[in-house]
C-alpha cells in the first residue's frame, strides 16, 4: 500500500431529499476516509456526464445529487451510484491531494478578539494557541455556510472552544475562527458565532477573479502568522475591490432603459439562478417564485432564463425612457400605467415616458416585472440573479435604489398585443395553504409522535422569513436525541427542525449546508405557494410519495410548455 493510500470500507446509504434530490451517505462520522470517498464518487459522476444530473454537492460524509426526474429516474440513478461506489470502493484509494494554500494570519488584537478566551479556556497562553493553530495542515472537507467558507479538519483538540452564546452581527471578511473542533475562515462579512482568533488579508471569494474561489474541497490550508504591519502592507498591495455599480451595462447593446423613481421595499434583479457552484458554498438563488417568473417571461415573449425584477410586499415606480413591452405576474400590487390600472398576470405595451407604479401587495408577497428582451446587466458567474449575502448579480448584489437605470435587450420578431393569463389559470394566494412533503432524508431522527405532529398540525408563517428560508410557528416536533447532525447539503424545500422543534423551510438563497435534522422536503412545484405566503398564513404539510411528486412536476412543465394566452380582442394561443 502506497503512502497516503488506504482501502475504503464499503458503506452506502441512499436517502431521499425531495423529488429531485438523492443524498448518498458514505460514512457515519467526520473522517478523512469518508470525505475522500465523497469526492471520489463526485469525480466518477462527473466523468460519467449522465444526462439528468444537474448538480453535485459534497459535504463531510455525504454527496447530494440533484437531478431532473423527468430525464433520469431515481431507480436508475440509485443503480448507477451503487455501481460506482462498488467500483471506487474495490480499488486502492490514492486520492490525489489538492493544492496547498497558505494563508497569512494576524492573530489577536482587534483581528482576533477571542484569542485570549480560547487560550484561557484550554489552559494555554495566546502564544501557544498561535503556535498550535499555525502548526497544522488542515484538509478542506467542504465549503458551505457562505460562498467560499471552508470547513477544515485537523484542528488540535487542545484548541477546541465553544461557539459564542450570542453570535456577532458582523464578522469581518478574512476572520479566522474556531467552533468546537472546527476551524474556518469567513470569506465575506456576515453574522457569526465562531470564536475569532485572527484575520487574513487574502480574499477567499472574489467573483472578479478568473478563479473566484481561493480553495476547493480536497485542498489543504496552512496558516502563517504575520504582524499587523505586514497585514496592512498586504491589504494596501491587494487590488481594490471593483465598484459594484461601475460598468453596469452588459456587452450587448440595450434596446432601451427604464429608471427607478421609487424602489419599493425590496426589489431585485433575478433570473433562474446560477448553477454549478454548490460545492463552493454558493446556492443557485434566482426568483423565489419560479412559476410566476416563468409565466411573466413567457407573457413578455422571453425565454425562461431572461432576467426580470422581483418586488417584495411593496412594489416600485418606474419611468420608461424608451417604449417597451412588459408583463406583470405574481402578487397583485395594484399596478398602474400612467395612473390607469393594469391587469395582473398580463402583458402590455408601455410608451416612451410611461410611468409604471406598484403599491402594496393585496394578496401574496412577490410580484415579477418582465420586459421584452430581458434585463441586460452583466452576468456574474453565469447569472444576473442578485444574491444579497454575497453581494453579486444585478446592481452590485444589492436591491434597487432611486435613480438606478435599468437596461433591457433587443428582442427580434413582432411585438404582440396586450394579452393575459386566463382567469381560471391564475394562482390564488389563500390564508391557508397545503404543502406536499416527501419525508427524509433524516425523518428517522424524529420520534414517531414528532412525525405525526408535523403532518397533522397547523403551522403559521412568522415575520422571520426572507430569501433564505421561512420560519414557522406551531407545535414543536420532537427529535429522538437532539436536533444536531453532521452538517450536510441543503436544497430549496428542505425542512430543517432546529432544537426548538419548529420547522424552517429553505428557499432560493438558502445556505448550501446545514447541521439540523431534516424531517422532509417540500416538493419543488409547491415552493411557489410557500414564498407567496405572508405573515400569519396557516400552513399544513401533507405527505407525498416520490411518484406523486414526479407526476405533479410533469404536470407543471406540461402546463408551462402548452400555455396559451388570451388577448384583448378575444383571441387565444401564442
Amino acid at each position: 500500500m502506497t503512502k497516503n493510500s488506504k482501502r475504503i470500507p464499503f458503506h452506502l446509504r441512499m436517502l431521499t431529499m425531495g423529488e429531485q434530490g438523492l443524498a448518498v451517505e458514505l460514512g457515519a462520522a467526520v473522517e478523512p476516509a469518508a470525505n475522500a470517498m465523497v469526492h471520489r464518487l463526485a469525480a466518477a459522476l462527473h466523468r460519467q456526464a449522465v444526462a439528468g444530473i444537474r448538480e453535485l454537492a459534497p459535504s463531510y460524509r455525504s454527496l447530494l445529487i440533484l437531478f431532473d426526474p423527468l430525464v433520469l429516474s431515481r431507480s436508475n440513478l440509485q443503480e448507477l451510484v451503487t455501481t460506482l461506489v462498488r467500483e471506487v470502493s474495490s480499488t486502492e484509494l490514492s486520492r490525489e491531494e489538492g493544492k496547498l494554500v497558505r494563508l497569512p494570519v494576524c492573530y489577536g488584537g482587534d483581528f482576533g478578539p477571542d484569542l485570549e478566551f480560547v487560550a484561557s479556556h484550554n489552559g494555554l497562553s495566546p502564544e501557544e494557541v498561535i503556535a498550535l493553530h499555525a502548526g497544522g495542515t488542515y484538509p478542506v472537507y467542504m465549503l458551505g455556510f457562505l460562498p467560499g467558507f471552508p470547513y477544515l479538519g485537523g484542528l488540535p483538540s487542545l484548541l477546541a472552544a465553544p461557539r459564542l452564546q450570542t453570535p456577532r452581527q458582523k464578522v469581518a471578511p478574512g476572520s479566522v475562527g474556531i467552533a468546537g473542533r472546527q476551524t474556518g475562515v469567513y470569506p465575506l462579512e456576515s453574522p457569526g458565532g465562531w470564536r475569532i482568533i485572527g484575520r487574513t488579508p487574502r480574499r477567499l471569494f472574489d467573483p472578479s477573479r478568473a478563479e473566484p474561489f481561493l480553495v476547493s474541497p480536497g485542498d489543504r490550508i496552512r496558516f502563517d502568522p504575520i504582524d499587523r504591519e505586514t497585514y496592512e502592507r498586504s491589504e494596501r498591495s491587494r487590488e481594490p475591490d471593483c465598484d459594484p455599480d461601475s460598468g453596469i451595462l452588459a456587452k450587448e447593446r440595450p434596446e432601451g432603459f427604464f429608471s427607478v423613481i421609487k424602489p419599493g421595499l425590496l426589489t431585485t434583479v433575478q433570473d433562474r439562478g446560477r448553477f454549478g457552484f454548490r460545492p463552493f458554498g454558493l446556492s443557485p438563488g434566482g426568483a423565489m417564485d419560479p412559476l410566476a417568473a416563468r409565466v411573466a417571461n413567457q407573457l413578455a415573449g422571453n425565454g425562461p432564463d431572461a432576467a426580470l425584477l422581483e418586488m417584495t410586499l411593496l412594489g416600485g415606480t418606474f419611468r420608461f425612457q424608451t417604449k417597451a413591452y412588459v408583463a406583470v405576474c405574481g402578487a397583485d400590487m395594484c399596478g398602474r400605467l400612467n395612473g390607469v390600472p393594469v391587469r395582473n398576470w398580463s402583458a402590455f405595451a408601455v410608451p416612451a415616458g410611461g410611468e409604471l407604479t406598484f403599491g402594496h401587495a393585496l394578496h401574496g408577497c412577490r410580484a415579477y416585472l418582465a420586459v421584452r428582451g430581458g434585463i441586460c446587466l452583466p452576468p456574474v458567474l453565469g447569472s444576473r440573479a442578485t444574491f444579497l449575502r454575497a453581494g453579486i448579480g444585478g446592481f452590485g448584489g444589492r436591491a434597487l435604489r432611486v435613480a438606478d437605470l435599468i437596461p433591457f435587450a433587443k428582442k427580434s420578431g413582432a411585438v404582440p398585443g396586450s394579452r393575459f393569463l386566463p382567469a381560471h389559470l391564475v394562482p390564488d394566494y389563500p390564508e391557508e395553504i397545503e404543502l406536499r412533503v416527501m419525508p427524509g432524508p433524516q425523518d428517522d431522527l424524529f420520534e414517531p409522535e414528532g412525525v405525526r405532529t408535523f403532518f397533522s398540525e397547523v403551522y403559521t408563517v412568522t415575520t422571520r422569513n426572507d430569501r433564505m428560508g421561512y420560519c414557522l410557528s406551531g407545535p414543536a416536533i420532537r427529535h429522538r436525541s437532539g436536533a444536531d447532525i453532521i452538517s450536510d447539503a441543503l436544497c430549496a424545500g428542505a425542512v430543517q427542525v432546529p432544537g426548538d422543534g419548529l420547522p424552517l423551510v429553505m428557499t432560493a438563497d438558502h445556505q448550501t449546508t446545514g447541521g439540523y435534522a431534516k424531517i422532509g422536503t417540500v416538493i419543488s412545484p409547491d415552493l411557489s405557494r410557500l414564498v407567496q405566503a405572508r405573515q400569519g398564513t396557516r400552513v399544513r404539510f401533507v405527505r407525498c410519495s416520490d411518484s406523486e411528486a414526479v407526476r405533479v412536476l410533469k404536470m407543471r412543465e406540461e402546463f408551462l410548455a402548452g400555455l396559451g394566452f388570451g388577448n384583448r380582442k378575444g383571441g387565444s394561443g401564442w
